[in-house]
C-alpha cells in the first residue's frame, strides 16, 4: 500500500498525509512543519525552528522522496537534522534509492 512516510533519527513514521497533501505542503515549509511538527519533533528529540527545502528525487517506479533539513533550537540542540518525507509502497527501499540517486548525482559533479 502506497502511504507517506516520514524518516528522521533513522526511523520511519507512517504519517496520516495523503499524496495530494504532500505535494501541497511541499512547497510551503512553514506550513508543513506546522503540519508534522509533533512528529518530526518527537523523532528528532528536540525542537525544530524551521524547515528549509533540500533535495527531492521521483523514481522511475514513482517512489518519491523529499529531504528537508530541520534547523534545530534549544538549550540542547543546535545545528541542522535532515528530515525526509517518503512517498512508497516500501519507504526502505525508496530511501536506498534516493541515496543511489545522490551517490550517481555527486559523482557528476
Amino acid at each position: 500500500m502506497w502511504r507517506v512516510y516520514l524518516y528522521a533519527g533513522d526511523l520511519f513514521r507512517p504519517l496520516d498525509l495523503s499524496w495530494d497533501e504532500l505535494v501541497g505542503l511541499a512547497e510551503d515549509p512553514a506550513a508543513l512543519l506546522e503540519r508534522l511538527r509533533t512528529e518530526v519533533e518527537e523523532l528528532l528529540g528536540c525542537r525544530v525552528a524551521r524547515l528549509e527545502p533540500f533535495k527531492a528525487m521521483v523514481s522511475e517506479s514513482g517512489d518519491a522522496v523529499a529531504e528537508y533539513l530541520a534547523v534545530l533550537e534549544g538549550p540542547m540542540a543546535s545545528g541542522e537534522a535532515s528530515v525526509k518525507l517518503i512517498h512508497a509502497e516500501d519507504p526502505a527501499k525508496a530511501l536506498r534509492e534516493y541515496y543511489e540517486w545522490e551517490r550517481r548525482a555527486a559523482e557528476r559533479r
